[in-house]
């Protein structure tokens, strides 16, 4: 499983995307970033690392949180007017500081309100499957004990 961190930009709650234009003089303009035209991507790598950054609607993502990558994404991120968040709407300020943006309150909520829903489908679920499992081995008991009483009464 991967985390992804994604450099965005956001002003009153509402995403302002990024174009590939901004995206490749911010990049060059930080250095050690190599623009990829074939993949919209960009690749940096240092005595660290190596990582690709990829553009896609209006953002710029990676799939890679490796602790050396914060510097470069957030020198970036301030470049671009941005922030960089990771998959629980996290904004990092570094590496190990961490905040919760006030324009992703309402995301954060709706997925917070799905994952709840995900868990109590799968423990239905999960009810469901025991149950029957349950039941079938009652049932087994059942027919084993009624075969057991047949024999004996022969």
């Amino acid at each position: 499983m991967s985390y992804h961190l994604t450099i965005l930009r956001t002003a009153n709650g509402k995403l302002h995307s990024i174009t590939l234009d901004e995206a490749r003089a911010a990049a060059s303009q930080r250095g050690g970033w190599i623009f990829n035209g074939a993949q919209n991507s960009f690749e940096l790598t240092n005595s660290e690392g190596s990582v690709t950054l990829w553009f896609q609607d209006g953002q710029l993502w990676t799939n890679s949180a490796e602790a050396w990558l914060f510097a470069p994404l957030l020198a970036l991120a301030e470049l671009l007017g941005g922030r960089v968040r990771g998959d629980e709407f996290e904004t990092y300020q570094s590496a190990e500081v961490t905040f919760f943006h006030p324009d992703d309150v309402p995301l954060r909520r709706e997925a917070e309100a799905a994952s709840k829903l995900l868990v109590e489908k799968n423990i239905r679920q999960e009810k469901r499957i025991r149950n029957g499992i349950v039941g079938f081995f009652v049932i087994l008991g059942f027919l084993g004990f009624a075969i057991g009483k047949w024999f004996e009464g022969r």
